[in-house]
């Protein structure tokens, strides 16, 4: 067996379901993840040195649209890879553009103290914890099955970070101290939204992670402002993701929670997707 037939045997089965360039994406993240082969070591047509018996269930469970990420249990994060389960939002580049945004603004802040929102994976905690080790973080979640899964890949990137469970619509749960970065990826898609979904989403990541109802999209996005507002230290700053959507009513939110500085940012698709906002 080679890396070549394996590569073809995927990326055949999924022809039906993606276009050419993404079923061959699928391939080369299975093919390193699961049997250790780079894409050199594919177009080379390398022996495969790993057993492959698994190659049918794992054809399977992509044909059947489950994310490539559970299926293999993993996912990649400004550089680093987490543990990815049902349970948790696959990390996205978009998410990745708020981390680095929020680096950028702490160059000139010595061991700030951070608290994300939401945390899922823990990929926005353990970033920002891997990237400031002087940072003391504090990951925040309503769901046990999500911290379980952070837990996990904080002991597996050997990050320290504070792990708490609690309703961040209740401001009673939320850290009663200060921070300097409060951050957030909380749910934003509105239920109406999820007919144009991908059923690789739809079916099978966390409805409680994604969506919000109709008649109150912003929800959380109020109680994030209005707790973020009594709980940053001074020159401190809240940053979030946001639905592109809801660009100018999100940062009307803040503004009217107090706020007086409030920056809108697209991402690298042109999008509005970041709000960045400083007392």
């Amino acid at each position: 067996m080679t890396a070549q037939i394996l590569f073809h045997q995927l990326t055949q089965s999924l022809s039906e379901l993606y276009d050419s360039n993404e079923a061959k994406s699928i391939a080369y993240l299975v093919l390193d993840a699961r049997y250790g082969l780079t894409r050199t070591q594919v177009l080379m047509d390398m022996p495969v040195s790993k057993p492959v018996e698994d190659l049918p269930a794992i054809i399977e469970r992509l044909k059947n649209q489950e994310p490539v990420q559970y299926v293999l249990g993993e996912g990649d994060f400004y550089g680093r890879t987490f543990k990815i389960a049902p349970g948790v939002l696959i990390p996205r580049p978009e998410t990745e553009e708020l981390v680095h945004w929020a680096l950028q603004e702490l160059k000139s802040v010595a061991s700030p103290r951070l608290l994300d929102i939401g945390t899922g994976s823990g990929c926005i905690a353990l970033t920002m914890a891997a990237e400031r080790p002087d940072a003391k973080v504090t990951a925040f979640d309503i769901s046990g099955e999500a911290l379980t899964i952070a837990r996990e890949n904080a002991r597996r990137l050997a990050v320290p970070v504070q792990i708490q469970q609690g309703n961040a619509l209740q401001e009673e749960d939320l850290p009663q101290t200060t921070f300097d970065v409060i951050l957030s990826n909380p749910p934003y898609v509105k239920a109406s939204e999820s007919q144009e979904m991908s059923a690789h989403v739809l079916e099978h990541e966390p409805h409680l992670a994604l969506f919000v109802e109709d008649n109150d999209p912003l929800i959380f996005y109020r109680a994030i402002a209005q707790y973020a507002f009594t709980h940053l230290n001074r020159q401190g700053f809240c940053a979030v993701e946001i639905n592109q959507a809801l660009g100018s009513e999100t940062v009307e939110v803040f503004t009217k929670a107090g706020f007086s500085n409030v920056e809108l940012r697209q991402d690298l698709s042109g999008r509005d997707r970041m709000i960045m906002a400083r007392i």
